[in-house]
């Protein structure tokens, strides 16, 4: 007595069938309206921290370049930029955890960082903005082990566990600071020979010691983070319209400018290359 195998046609229909009904499925999906939604109220809200030098400064004469990044997006897509300054942003590394609402945020910005972590929440897209851990040392040089090293962690919610494994791997003793000029005060005052702290905080520094240096740690050591816009998943009409304005703001050049009105364009150096 044999048995008779299924044809392989009717797995192949059977597949065709289970992907057709799929699609019929999707064909009732409402349509994304968000761009749409944002034309008609005429607005569009951008979510950021109180402060985030030079992403976003306070200041209504420059407020950031993040801030006039997004002005010109919604000047792109014909809308008002309408910015809420909330605490919550950058005070954890996760931004599922800065208590953020669809009523609150059209956009994202000001310490938001382009990793898996981000993406698995926001679409994201890179302002060429960069962050990580930087040092103010003389010369750009690590004293010997044993120094004083001012840390301040700055408020990205960088890593700072790595930051501490790595200091105790080069033998320092770190010295927590609340602010940066608690940082200058420490370098000035000769309590601490080094300082530590993540690449915006140090941005706010107005005045160094004349041979102290910032240069970024190694990357293979303690890693950098492309900065990001963040918008919701699934704003896919927005999210296109976003990206077109962005590419039409590197284009035209707008976006070199901006960079080196807050001093984004300049190349720190990699710590004991100078």
């Amino acid at each position: 007595m044999s048995t008779r195998r299924p044809h392989r046609w009717l797995r192949a229909a059977a597949n065709l069938a289970l992907i057709a009904a799929l699609l019929f499925a999707v064909s009732f999906l409402p349509p994304d309206t968000s761009l749409k939604a944002r034309q008609e109220a005429g607005v569009l809200k951008l979510c950021v921290p109180p402060s985030y030098p030079p992403l976003v400064t306070g200041d209504p004469e420059e407020p950031g370049f993040d801030i006039e990044l997004a002005q010109h997006i919604a000047q792109s897509i014909g809308v008002r930029l309408i910015v809420n300054a909330l605490p919550s942003i950058g005070r954890d590394f996760n931004p599922r955890n800065w208590q953020l609402s669809r009523a609150q945020c059209d956009m994202i910005a000001g310490g938001l960082t382009d990793t898996l972590q981000t993406r698995g929440f926001l679409q994201t897209i890179p302002t060429s903005a960069e962050t990580g851990w930087v040092a103010l040392a003389p010369q750009g040089k690590l004293p010997s082990p044993g120094a004083a090293a001012a840390v301040l962690p700055g408020s990205s919610g960088l890593d700072r566990l790595a930051l501490s494994s790595w200091l105790r791997a080069q033998g320092l003793r770190p010295i927590l600071v609340s602010s940066p000029d608690e940082l200058v005060r420490a370098l000035t005052e000769g309590r601490a020979q080094v300082g530590f702290t993540e690449r915006f905080a140090a941005s706010s520094i107005t005045s160094l010691p004349p041979d102290i240096t910032l240069s970024w740690l190694s990357a293979q050591d303690l890693p950098r983070y492309g900065m990001a816009l963040g918008l919701w998943k699934g704003d896919q009409t927005l999210m296109r319209a976003v990206r077109a304005a962005m590419e039409a703001l590197k284009q035209s050049g707008t976006l070199d400018k901006l960079r080196e009105r807050y001093g984004l364009a300049g190349v720190l150096p990699e710590q004991g290359s100078l």
